[in-house]
């Protein structure tokens, strides 16, 4: 309906042009109208807007007194009485930014519009300044919303720090006015990641699936607790349908005939396998109550997981044209990309810290440096919670282990005899216990450190059998790499001297190897429950840790969202 009446504002108020020119607007050379500047001075002295949702203009002020202050009439969106072309365009833009994840409403889209066309034939100027102004206000808070999203995310776990995003409004609205248009502003501010533009065209799919949703797919009979390839059943039908819907099944497939009811088989297994994969499930194509579950979860819950991962992703500092590491906790998987070289991106299964009590925490740093057949030192609440009691009641524990005492962290640092006096300083902190490198450390054979308060970092394991699992929520906060040679070879490209070769000899060394990255590289921990790859899939995963739950509880505030500060102050 917004677009409907901003469509009509085009037509009724926008001068028609000549076949092959633009409308002229000619702006008067000023002073502005007593009217207008009063009505702009009433309005910016106070930082309140009388008819806006939120009349609070606190996080606009300055922007709207640089943007006013440069126009000759005191007016932005008119030239004396003729409403800029642009006008429609920018109310059209407001009504549209439910197409990323907004809510117009919160831009007072609707409200505009009315008041738009009142001003296309009123001679109030007043009345006029003051729409002038909400049509400002509107668009800024959308360019800042799809800037830095509008909930802080540090309020709801995630160290990230928006404020670096620098955006000038003015600017911004003087390019969008004189030419560009909103919708270009728009693109220029909201993130520059591909996977952006795909979550944005995931939701209008999942939007579209939501009005014409199939029925959902029937529970299994009490008796029978899985479906396996080969099986009869009824309800195989409602399964292709929604399996066609979601994209896993060809519209052109049809379920195998049986004797009496049509068999789970063929086409529709490959189906199942496909879903199962994209919702971090084991593919293996046997239909159970989980992925029942999931099968039946509704299209605009799926959307709304979409745009809840749009507003994180508006939280994410700009990457610049440099290498970075990339991991998405809830989908177990590690990116690597350097701009220089495409061709060579490294993608890796990992496992995260465990549900309850051990979760990865959410942050940006920087990877210093590599150690290569590390020792293990435990943290402190792993030592005195299960270390230490074990070794208590089996003095041979920490030795089966390849466990021992010692003083210091120093790499060279003597181990100390078993005894009930020392641990008695380990569980006091006194002495420290380390697991001496090899095979059956509990980092595998090499980490890779970027210093951070939550002393988390990226290791190996020998517990590879993990990495088989659909869900990998596992380790005590620090995260587990299925192939750690492969990510040292992709983080030390730019160091020729370290060939795999000579990767894999620091890994089979007797000694810890620490090599220095010559550039540090940007590490995202990250957290998004939707995720559009390359090819187009759309992979979901459980919010295991709540952190969609969080941000649903913050975003249902509504306009004016949590914030620490405001982004400019």
């Amino acid at each position: 309906m917004l677009l409907a009446a901003a469509a009509a504002l085009t037509a009724c108020r926008q001068p028609q042009p000549p076949p092959t020119s633009a409308p002229t607007v000619v702006e008067p050379a000023g002073p502005p109208a007593p009217e207008v500047q009063a009505s702009l001075r009433t309005i910016l002295d106070a930082g309140r807007h009388p008819f806006l949702s939120w009349p609070d203009l606190t996080a606009v002020r300055s922007d709207l007194e640089a943007l006013y202050g440069a126009e000759p009439d005191g007016l932005f969106w008119h030239a004396g009485d003729v409403p800029h072309p642009a006008l429609a365009g920018t109310l059209a833009a407001l009504a549209r930014s439910d197409a990323f994840g907004l809510e117009p409403g919160d831009y007072d889209a609707e409200r505009l519009l009315a008041e738009a066309r009142t001003s296309a034939t009123a001679g109030d100027l007043s009345q006029r300044a003051a729409f002038d102004v909400a049509v400002s206000v509107s668009a800024m808070r959308l360019l800042q919303s799809v800037r830095w999203g509008r909930v802080d995310p540090r309020l709801v776990g995630f160290d990230y720090d928006v404020t670096k995003k620098r955006l000038d409004l003015a600017m911004a609205l003087r390019g969008a006015r004189d030419g560009k248009g909103l919708e270009v502003a728009i693109a220029s501010a909201e993130p520059q990641f591909p996977v952006y533009r795909r979550l944005v065209r995931a939701l209008e799919r999942y939007r579209e699936l939501a009005v014409a949703e199939p029925p959902p797919v029937p529970a299994l009979e009490a008796a029978k607790k899985k479906l396996v390839p080969g099986d009869a059943w009824g309800g195989v039908a409602a399964l292709a349908a929604r399996l066609k819907a979601f994209g896993d099944l060809p519209e052109a497939a049809s379920a195998p005939a049986g004797d009496e009811l049509p068999l789970y088989a063929g086409e529709l297994v490959e189906a199942v396998r496909r879903f199962q994969g994209r919702h971090a499930l084991e593919p293996d194509g046997v239909l159970g109550a989980s992925t029942i579950a999931l099968l039946n979860v509704p299209a605009a819950t799926r959307a709304r997981q979409i745009e809840l991962a749009l507003e994180r992703e508006r939280w994410l500092p700009e990457l610049r044209e440099e290498p970075h590491l990339f991991v998405n906790v809830p989908l177990f998987r590690l990116w690597g990309f350097d701009p220089a070289r495409p061709d060579q991106a490294l993608r890796m299964n990992v496992v995260v810290g465990k549900t309850l009590g051990h979760q990865t925490p959410i942050f940006v740093e920087q990877m210093e440096y590599v150690i290569f057949r590390p020792y293990w030192n435990p943290p402190p609440s792993i030592v005195r919670s299960e270390i230490v009691p074990k070794a208590r009641r089996d003095p041979s524990y920490l030795d089966r282990q390849d466990m021992e005492i010692v003083a210091s962290g120093a790499d060279d640092a003597p181990a100390l005899p078993v005894t009930p006096a020392n641990l008695d300083a380990v569980a006091h902190g006194r002495l420290a216990v380390r697991q001496r490198p090899g095979e059956k450390n509990a980092l595998g054979l090499a980490k890779f450190i970027f210093p951070n308060a939550e002393n988390v970092y990226m290791h190996g394991t020998p517990a590879q059998s993990l990495f088989a699992r659909a869900r990998r929520d596992f380790s005590h906060g620090c995260i587990r790499l299925e192939d750690p040679a492969q990510l040292g070879e992709w983080v030390l490209r730019d160091q020729p001297e370290w060939t795999r070769e000579r990767i894999d000899a620091a890994m089979r060394g007797q000694r810890p190897t620490r090599v220095n990255l010559k550039q540090k590289l940007t590490v995202f921990l990250f957290y998004d429950t939707a995720y559009v790859d390359s090819h187009g899939q759309v992979h979901f995963a459980d919010d295991y840790y709540g952190h969609d739950a969080r941000l649903e509880k913050a975003l249902a505030h509504g306009y004016p969202y949590p914030r620490a500060a405001n982004p400019e102050e």
